[in-house]
């Protein structure tokens, strides 16, 4: 049991969120070799049609300036640290122990998305827009972190994004979570309760990654709405996440399933910033985007303390694209915006480059 926790502390250090461009090799070694892209016009299977152009209002008016001062908005360096929690913690949302996941009437079924991963947009009228994504996964048996600087300087640059929050994640940085929540600049996807792996998880525990943040999330924005500062504001924050992202990018049918009949949309991402690797630059993140970005474009980057020189490339990546004439949107606005481009898998930038993830981390939530 012993070596077991070390060779997942190891793990941990190489990024047990997502494990972009990790192999069996460099788990050891705590390393991560760049995978080569494979581009979007690779994929065949397109659906679902938008007839407008939808781009964000950047309405500033909004719940974030009304209940938070600039101070308490601002990050600090110690939040980015990620603590080990002993014993781990896979309970569910608070007050929310009795849910019946087997009980259908639990569960927001949907026959209007399909069962298949979203990796990229095609924009119906050809605007260069792109969604910028960034992980908050949160295993088990770790307190995650919180790059405040990422979200400070999207903020200063006036760039829309959407944060993936596990919800454990959510629970553990309820005022932060809040904060995402009420920025008209963010949206908030579900990113599973403690990072599983569903492609291995099964059952009630495959239902309860997806069912939990939602609860979660919730509950937040009911606690928000209460807040009397929140009280005079029209409620323009959605009532859950309509977006859910595969943790260590996996997948399988029945997983896909599972996400669709929740009412979720499955996005994954066809950029891999591969900032988990300890190894990443700044540069190559920066070389990575500019020389992959296209209308329509998905980045996966992590704002959870587990993205080495993350907000470093952004700094240089934001002005780059804006230069070039991309726009940022949230995923939601990205995905009304024309066809998606699917596939019936999960990967990483090829097809199944992450089949050893199942061997490697198993259930994967701790």
């Amino acid at each position: 049991m012993f070596l077991k926790h070390i060779f997942q502390l190891q793990c941990w250090m190489v990024c047990v969120c997502c494990l972009l461009d990790l192999s069996i090799g460099a788990a050891y070694s705590q390393t991560i070799d760049t995978i080569q892209y494979t581009p979007a016009d690779s994929v065949t299977d397109v659906d679902t049609t938008a007839s407008e152009s939808v781009l964000p209002t950047g309405n500033d008016d909004s719940v974030l300036n009304r209940c938070w001062t600039p101070t308490q908005l601002q990050s600090t360096a110690k939040e980015r640290v990620i603590h080990l929690q002993k014993p781990a913690d896979h309970s569910p949302p608070q007050g929310n122990s009795d849910v019946d996941l087997d009980n259908t009437q639990n569960r927001a079924f949907s026959t209007a998305i399909a069962a298949r991963s979203i990796r990229s947009v095609i924009p119906a009228h050809g605007e260069k827009i792109i969604a910028l994504t960034f992980d908050l996964c949160e295993q088990a048996d770790e307190i995650a972190g919180y790059d405040g600087a990422i979200v400070d300087l999207l903020r200063a640059e006036k760039v829309n994004a959407t944060f993936y929050a596990g919800g454990k994640w959510m629970r553990s940085h309820p005022e932060r979570t809040l904060q995402l929540m009420a920025d008209p600049l963010f949206e908030v996807g579900n990113h599973a309760w403690t990072h599983g792996n569903l492609r291995v998880l099964r059952g009630v525990e495959l239902t309860a990654q997806i069912l939990w943040p939602q609860i979660q999330y919730q509950q937040l924005k009911e606690q928000l709405n209460s807040r009397s500062c929140a009280a005079s504001i029209p409620d323009s924050i959605p009532d859950q996440p309509t977006t859910f992202r595969f943790p260590y990018g996996t997948c399988d049918a029945v997983a896909l399933q599972e996400v669709a009949a929740a009412g979720l949309y499955p996005v994954q991402w066809d950029i891999v910033t591969g900032d988990p690797s300890k190894k990443q630059t700044a540069q190559h993140i920066i070389d990575t985007v500019l020389k992959q970005i296209h209308p329509g474009a998905i980045i996966i980057a992590h704002g959870n303390g587990r993205g080495w020189h993350t907000h470093e490339a952004l700094k240089t990546l934001i002005p780059a694209l804006k230069k070039q004439g991309y726009q940022f949107v949230t995923v939601t606005t990205l995905l009304q915006s024309g066809k998606h481009v699917t596939t019936a898998n999960c990967y990483e930038t090829k097809p199944n480059d992450n089949l050893r993830y199942d061997k490697l981390f198993g259930r994967g939530t701790e």
